[in-house]
């Protein structure tokens, strides 16, 4: 096994975001768009003025018939920007092979994540919203606002809000693996629970529904589908927890 390791770095300025080597000019993107196929994603926000926008990549190699030559970054991940959009694009495997991406952007841009084939997707400090789609592996956001959309086929899906746009929905979706969202404490939101086997539901929020939710605040797996629909705090814009296979989680944030 080999790694290889390539850090790229755009630096931030009072008047907008300079691009080196080569890199399209970044200062009036508002989305990030990361795909790739095996590996982790790594993205943090931060502020403007607490350094640079950044971007680390991560080769590995396993395969025994692949030699692995030392090349230049492009060769790994494709970036360019259309439309206000930067895209973060790492290759298609050659061999048995993963790109980790490790970004560090501004906390006030939209994250679009994508992983096609395998691994962990890691986000904090967002305040534009994210969305996820995920084919194997865990997701853990913490330090979001605004919304969530996330769909993850196969891995464990956890989330903690600081801040949530009450117009918008947040859906939080696994084929199998437990969901986590944590949320604000005075949060408003209509709720839609869905555990189709091996799953409970603990909430430390009360609920307001004409029907009881199985399995409430329980650890007990259900035999059974827990489908439920209840309120927290009045009610307001959806929240969507699905998944094939576990539990569901609601925390008040600390």
């Amino acid at each position: 096994m080999k790694k290889i390791s390539f850090t790229l770095c755009l630096l931030l300025f009072g008047t907008g975001i300079f691009a080196q080597m080569g890199l399209p000019e970044l200062k009036d993107v508002h989305k990030v768009v990361v795909k790739n196929y095996w590996g982790d994603q790594k993205i943090k926000g931060v502020n403007k003025d607490d350094g640079s926008f950044s971007l680390s990549v991560l080769f590995t190699d396993t395969s025994k018939k692949h030699q692995v030559k030392e090349r230049e970054l492009q060769e790994y991940v494709s970036l360019y920007k259309e439309k206000g959009t930067l895209y973060v694009l790492a290759r298609q495997p050659e061999g048995f092979e993963s790109i980790d991406l490790n970004l560090q952007i501004p906390s006030d841009i939209q994250v679009v994540s994508e992983l096609f084939k395998g691994g962990n997707i890691y986000m904090e400090n967002l305040n534009k919203g994210v969305e996820v789609n995920s084919f194997n592996g865990s997701v853990k956001l913490k330090a979001i606002e605004a919304y969530a959309l996330v769909s993850a086929a196969n891995g464990e899906v956890d989330i903690q809000f600081d801040r949530v746009d009450p117009s918008k929905a947040i859906s939080l979706i696994s084929l199998n693996g437990g969901i986590t969202v944590t949320l604000p404490e005075k949060v408003s939101r209509d709720v839609r629970l869905i555990s189709r086997k091996n799953g409970y539901v603990m909430s430390q929020f009360p609920f307001s529904s004409e029907r009881p939710v199985k399995n409430l605040n329980t650890m007990a797996y259900s035999k059974t589908p827990i489908i439920a629909s209840v309120t927290i705090n009045g009610g307001g814009s959806l929240l969507f927890l699905s998944t094939q296979n576990g539990p569901l989680a609601i925390k008040k944030l600390n």
